[in-house]
């Protein structure tokens, strides 16, 4: 895909999926719920303060009838409530309101409701960026902080299944480092040499592992040619897999605010995926999570 037109398509084509809002007290968060049920893409089910959603609902003229609204207002209750509704198949997807990002996945790895799968969690940045030709995935930069390489392998897994569902294939995925060396000092390098050599074994299917791989490199088939190494990847990775949280969110943050990228989130790994963004970002970036999600959707 080359931009979010065709995922709110694919969303919309699929119609209303039930979403349970966790925390649906947010301007944001609810104004992007409502507006994804007119564009037929979400079904949700508010749990939150009550008085705060109708506030911001009177205040901002939104259509509240006939949704289905819970009222609690203790962040664990909301979160406990929602993956509640989601064991019991009343929901087939869940997206983060306002309450804290922890307590939210707590819930999800909470055994009693049995969203867990038996992969890690990880969260997947969804981008158009103008200056790129096609639809960027960039991962981790929300959930696990300094993955080791168990946890590398989940991620990339996770996001290979992301982007194939989007109808990409086979998958070139990029592991990011500040250079193409492995060195022992930088642990990500060899990190990344393992993670190449079991996509070469085939363990991550019909998918192209370069790495370790330099931003430039990347992103250029000339850095790629000064660097005297042959790459499949270089200039069209579908696939960023950064070293740490800290490097993903920098990274897409700075898309967003330097490049006017577009962006989603979601967390992915459960039963069910996660509409989850920066709290910080706009209506707009929380209806591209909603789409993505209702593709992900089961």
């Amino acid at each position: 895909m080359k931009g979010y037109d065709a995922v709110i398509g694919r969303a919309v084509s699929r119609g209303r999926i039930p979403f349970v809002v966790a925390g649906a007290h947010g301007e944001a968060i609810l104004k992007a719920a409502i507006q994804s049920r007119e564009e037929g893409i979400m079904e949700p089910i508010l749990i939150g303060d009550i008085r705060a959603i109708h506030q911001i609902s009177e205040n901002h003229h939104l259509n509240l009838e006939s949704i289905q609204i819970i009222d609690e207002t203790d962040d664990h209750a909301i979160a406990n409530q929602a993956a509640a509704l989601l064991r019991n198949g009343e929901a087939n997807a869940l997206m983060k309101g306002n309450i804290p990002t922890p307590v939210l996945l707590k819930a999800v790895l909470d055994g009693q409701y049995q969203l867990k799968t038996g992969r890690f969690l990880s969260h997947i940045a969804l981008m158009e960026i103008p200056a790129y030709h096609k639809m960027l995935i960039i991962t981790d930069g929300g959930v696990i902080i300094r993955p080791d390489l168990v946890q590398k392998t989940d991620i990339l897994r996770n996001a290979i299944d992301v982007i194939q569902r989007l109808g990409t294939e086979p998958v070139k995925i990029a592991i990011l480092s500040a250079t193409e060396k492995v060195n022992p000092d930088i642990p990500e390098t060899i990190d990344a040499e393992q993670l190449v050599r079991m996509g070469e074994n085939g363990e991550f299917g019909p998918a192209i592992v370069e790495g370790p791989m330099a931003m430039d490199m990347a992103f250029s088939e000339q850095a790629a040619r000064i660097k005297h190494t042959k790459s499949r990847v270089a200039g069209d990775p579908d696939i960023l897999l950064v070293p740490d949280v800290s490097c993903g969110n920098i990274l897409a943050k700075g898309l967003v605010h330097l490049a006017r990228a577009k962006i989603s989130g979601v967390v992915v790994g459960a039963k069910v995926p996660i509409a989850l963004i920066s709290r910080a970002e706009k209506q707009e970036s929380w209806r591209l999570s909603v789409a993505l999600t209702n593709v992900l959707a089961r």
